[in-house]
């Protein structure tokens, strides 16, 4: 059965996996990134977490495939090297020649792709949005991602662009975005979006369970203390959530119109809140939508948690 490594680059983890064909997962490390020790201190941590688990699983690296590298940033994949990505810190916002340093190393292919569009490539092959040709995936985090699976193939776009459904504009006027803009989804519904908004209006309602969580000190406000108080049935905190389906729904209403998938897959930590974004998000996707498409799509939880961009980068290697 043929086999591949996945490693899952992120700002705060490094996650390696050693997946066959069938996504299933054969050996696994996982450990923080460190990258505040500097970009060779990072390389040499993915080499060894690489060499880790070949020697767990009792296998050669010749017996692979070649590695997949999901990367939270840009990248050239011509060149095979990441270009931009700020949360690894002051090294890592020029080029770094990561695809040429492993593949002089292990001696086989070595193929670097977004992190989010990883996601949506296993969430595909083998995980919630399996048995479709056209499908998207929703990261909802920290911040928003996208990746896009059309007509069986990663779509990356004309610039290695497409999917950045997070800077849809929802609220012409509403909050600036990390990218500048004012009013794109990730500054409203992702995670930071959502303690932003709450964080605003707290202190006008101290009657909310959220204050006393967290004893009036608004800048303890977290998405998982909203959670909490919206578990006990504070109405702020499950408006808060609402709020943010609400407009998750208008934006996916606007991307269905470009992209026409059969499925919408979401995930990311702050899909963990499912039970308060999830009604909202689909009643308003289903008023907004074509009223042809609203029996033709259909929404879906991701299937593969955390090892998904580490099981995507693997089998993005196995099947390209």
């Amino acid at each position: 059965m043929r086999k591949a490594i996945g490693v899952d680059l992120g700002g705060t983890k490094i996650n390696v996996l050693l997946v066959n064909e069938k996504g299933e997962i054969i050996s696994r490390d996982k450990q923080p990134t460190e990258s505040e020790k500097g970009r060779d201190y990072v390389i040499r941590k993915i080499k060894n977490m690489i060499n880790k688990v070949l020697v767990e699983a009792n296998i050669k690296i010749n017996d692979m495939e070649g590695i997949g590298v999901g990367f939270p940033g840009i990248m050239d994949r011509e060149k095979k090297t990441t270009l931009y990505a700020p949360n690894l810190g002051e090294e890592w916002k020029r080029e770094v020649p990561l695809g040429e340093e492993l593949e002089n190393y292990f001696k086989v292919p070595v193929f670097l792709e977004n992190d989010v569009n990883l996601v949506a490539w296993a969430e595909w092959l083998v995980g919630a949005g399996r048995g479709t040709k056209t499908m998207i995936s929703i990261a909802i985090g920290t911040g928003i991602g996208s990746g896009i699976v059309l007509n069986g193939k990663l779509w990356i776009g004309a610039h290695g662009m497409a999917g950045e459904f997070g800077h849809t504009t929802v609220i012409p006027d509403g909050p600036i975005c990390g990218c500048g803009n004012k009013g794109c989804i990730e500054a409203i519904a992702s995670g930071s979006g959502i303690e932003r908004y709450a964080k605003s209006i707290i202190p006008d309602n101290k009657d909310s369970l959220i204050w006393n969580l967290v004893n009036g000190d608004v800048d303890k406000v977290t998405v998982r203390v909203i959670y909490q108080a919206a578990e006990k049935g504070d109405k702020l905190a499950i408006d808060i959530f609402n709020r943010a389906g609400y407009y998750l729904g208008i934006a996916l209403a606007n991307y269905v119109h470009v992209i026409d998938p059969e499925k919408i897959v979401v995930g990311g930590g702050v899909a963990n809140v499912r039970d308060y974004i999830g009604k909202p998000m689909r009643d308003e996707f289903y008023k907004r939508v074509l009223p042809s498409l609203r029996d033709k799509i259909s929404f879906a939880w991701a299937e593969l948690g955390e090892d998904a961009g580490g099981i995507g980068a693997a089998l993005f290697v196995l099947y390209r």
